[in-house]
This record gives C-alpha cells, structure tokens and sequence, in this order.
C-alpha cells in the first residue's frame, strides 16, 4: 500500500526574498515505486520491489542541495544542510 508525505520547506534566497517550496512523495517500500513531486514537477525515483528502505535520492530545493532519505526503520525524510526535515502530518 502506498503512503503519502507532505513537506514544506522555507528557503531565505540570496535576495532576502522567502520562498516556500513544497514536497510531496508518494512511495511503497514494498513495490519499490516511489514519486516525488518538488514544486509542481513530479519525478520518478521508484527502485526494485523492497529495495526502497535504505536508499536516499539527491535534489535541488530552489538554491538548496536537498537529499531524501528512506531509512532501513521510520518514515522518509528530507535532509538540508545536515539537519532532518520530518513530513507534516495530515
């Protein structure tokens, strides 16, 4: 079954301007198929059946260097400069 993420990440641009970037994934560990839509543009990054758990997938976030994370225990997480960002509840 297939579980829905929702982010939503500030960005400081070198302008000063604040930018609010979202993130959604929809991903199962079970089939391995995984997209991932970052501002509107959806990508898949779907991987072997079970072979999700364990991976991450490197991204830009507007001027960020942004890595999701699927570890091998716990919900995917997004990582920005060495700190995780936890999905919002819905």
């Amino acid at each position: 079954m297939a579980k829905k993420y929702f982010w939503e990440i500030k960005e400081v641009t070198e302008e000063n301007a604040e930018v609010t970037h979202s993130v959604s994934l929809v991903c199962s560990a079970i089939s391995g198929k995984a997209i991932i839509t970052i501002d509107g543009d959806e990508y898949n990054i779907s991987v072997k059946p079970f072979s999700l758990k364990g991976t991450n997938q490197m991204f830009r976030l507007g001027e960020m260097a942004a890595l999701i994370d699927f570890p091998k225990k716990g919900e995917p997480r997004i990582i920005i400069d060495g700190e995780a960002v936890e999905a919002s509840k819905s």
